[in-house]
């Protein structure tokens, strides 16, 4: 569980337009892979404003401290967190409250928090539905979710899921949340001198219908992350299932039933057989094929 670059400059655009406050829960200790020079030259540059403070507070982790990467608490609340809590599964890290997001969340922690953040937690917890509905008890109306870095294609065994973006928008949105943002974007990630790096991320806003061509093994080899920002509006739930936003696209309603076709000739199944490898051919060329993205709306 960690920010690297990519999420810290996402965080940084939602504290610019709508800045950070008050009591915030993270899932699990963050690991930060940023240093206060980094975070104050990418906030002047995206033009957000920082909390003051003073000298940094270094990450929990040697290796990371001596590279000057900030601790969670004081990356935090540099964004402008009055107040900032930990909580996990167990106390290996440390965290500040012992929470396992499949049971619900006890009484004294609802409504209590103006921010959950979460990246790489969710991934990990089995019971979904139980998940969704304590990040909604969890935030005080008005309150918002942060999924800093929501695994998506190609991370087999990372945990339980990987999620398509389609699910965060369709579950909000059916849910009666508000959708501040919903960006994703490939990664390379790698180890450099005790630090997380990765080539620059290249930021694409999702939008319902964007992925649909590619969602055959369309993104190969790469990773793929999300960044997710909802706001719990007045009468939001967390109770109603959402439909695949897909169906409602793409699905007519079914025609009346008619007779059954009658078997293929002979001479018809002869020449499907021909045309199959054709097919199989068309389909690899087309993975060869440059691939049709939304456009990249930033590069961090």
């Amino acid at each position: 569980m960690g920010i690297p670059r990519g999420t810290a400059r996402l965080l940084l655009d939602e504290a610019r337009e709508r800045p950070f406050h008050g009591r915030l829960l993270e899932l699990g200790k963050m690991t930060v892979y940023v240093t206060a020079p980094e975070l104050e030259r990418w906030a002047a540059a995206q033009g957000a404003t920082l909390a003051a403070a003073g000298e940094p507070e270094l990450s929990h982790l040697p290796a990371l401290a001596r590279q000057g990467c900030l601790s969670d608490r004081d990356l935090f609340r540099r964004l402008g967190f009055a107040e900032v809590e930990s909580a996990d599964v167990s106390d290996w890290e440390g965290a500040d409250r012992i929470l396992d997001l499949n049971e619900p969340v006890p009484e004294e922690l609802r409504g209590r928090y103006d921010t959950v953040f979460e990246a790489g937690t969710i991934q990990h917890v089995f019971d979904q539905p139980r998940l969704f509905a304590n990040l909604h008890a969890l935030l005080a109306p008005g309150g918002r979710v942060v999924h800093g870095m929501a695994p998506s294609s190609n991370h087999v065994d990372h945990g339980f899921w990987m999620y398509s973006p389609t699910l965060f928008h369709d579950f909000y949105t059916a849910n009666g949340w508000r959708i501040e943002s919903l960006c994703f974007f490939e990664f390379s990630p790698f180890w450099h001198r005790g630090r997380f790096h990765s080539s620059t991320w290249k930021i694409r806003r999702y939008t319902p219908g964007c992925l649909d061509h590619l969602a055959y093994g369309g993104f190969r080899a790469r990773q793929v992350g999300l960044f997710v920002v909802a706001t719990k509006r007045p009468g939001a739930t967390a109770h109603r299932a959402p439909q695949q936003g897909w169906f409602a696209r793409h699905l007519a309603p079914a025609p009346p039933r008619s007779a059954a076709a009658p078997p293929l000739s002979p001479l018809a199944r002869a020449a499907d057989a021909l045309l199959l490898p054709l097919k199989r051919l068309k389909t690899r060329l087309a993975r060869l094929a440059p691939r049709k993205l939304p456009p990249v709306v930033a590069r961090y």
